[in-house]
């Protein structure tokens, strides 16, 4: 198996795993800061229990992990990512942010050239162009609050730094940081949120979300090691098509026609762009070999 179908297979089971958690948001039914807390709870509880675990034996390079300055920045960037996802969630519907969230690979491609100095051919400029169309759709035609769906946006755009800083970091641990992030929420959440009196039901989304998170965040984030940001970014695209189709199943939230047609175009011109970024890919391949 070479590291490209690895980095592939990691990601994708990752972002299986992570497709219910915007309807585990809306079952915990409760306001932003406290549904923040319990999801951070979650996941910084769930990684570091398996950091601990994995670097049993070695805790001084666990130690030096977290205090790294890749790590807080990591941390911070996933922070603000969730922070903005969650409150997405909570005022547009969960079709409308998941449509955000799909152009992450656009805007992790942009970040890419911007910071790490990666060329950028005309088509990736194109589909930006295209994408931008179908985010617009979304924004003046979806359901819920133009706020919400502008936070949408704005979190594919932190998704797509994120996973542009993941790739920054090469052979780098991603999971510490990610752990990091968990625990700035909720130390950033812990006064406002409501800790105690939670209908059982919200007890039973954050045991979800504890199972989940972990697992989900965790293969993603060993994704970037093996492929390009971008690439990372597409395969979020399987979290709009199932997370889509989760609300639509539980919540009985059906997409409206304009997010379906958005949707419909922004996935349309992601897989026309990777499959022409494949192709060219294996053309230079070929010449070189």
């Amino acid at each position: 198996m070479t590291p490209r179908v690895y980095g592939m297979l990691l990601t994708g089971a990752g972002v299986l795993a992570l497709s219910p958690d915007s309807v585990l948001i809306r079952l915990l039914d409760a306001d932003v800061p406290t549904t923040l807390f319990w999801r951070g709870l979650a996941m910084a509880g769930g990684l570091f229990a398996f950091l601990l675990w994995r670097d049993r034996h070695r805790p001084a390079a666990l130690a030096s992990a977290l205090m790294h300055r890749h790590g807080w920045g990591l941390g911070l960037l996933f922070a603000l990512s969730n922070i903005l996802f969650v409150s997405a969630i909570k005022f547009a519907s969960v079709s409308d942010t998941l449509g955000a969230l799909a152009t992450a690979s656009i805007f992790a491609a942009v970040f890419s050239v911007l910071f790490l100095g990666e060329r950028a051919p005309p088509r990736t400029w194109i589909a930006a162009g295209v994408i931008a169309l179908g985010l617009m759709m979304i924004a003046f035609g979806g359901a819920g609050s133009l706020f919400g769906r502008a936070l949408g946006i704005a979190t594919a755009a932190v998704f797509g730094a994120t996973f542009v800083f993941m790739r920054a970091i090469g052979e780098g641990d991603t999971l510490p940081g990610l752990a990091l992030g968990g625990l700035f929420i909720v130390l950033a959440t812990a006064l406002p949120a409501q800790l105690t009196d939670l209908p059982t039901q919200s007890y039973a989304a954050t045991a979800g979300l504890a199972v989940i998170l972990p697992v989900a965040f965790g293969l993603i984030g060993r994704g970037p090691r093996y492929l390009p940001a971008p690439e990372v970014s597409l395969l979020m695209l399987l979290e709009t098509v199932f997370g889509t189709l989760w609300a639509w199943l539980v919540l009985a939230e059906a997409p409206t026609r304009t997010t379906l047609a958005a949707i419909a175009v922004i996935l349309a011109t992601l897989a026309v762009f990777y499959w022409r970024e494949g192709r060219v890919n294996r053309q230079a391949a070929a010449e070189l070999s």
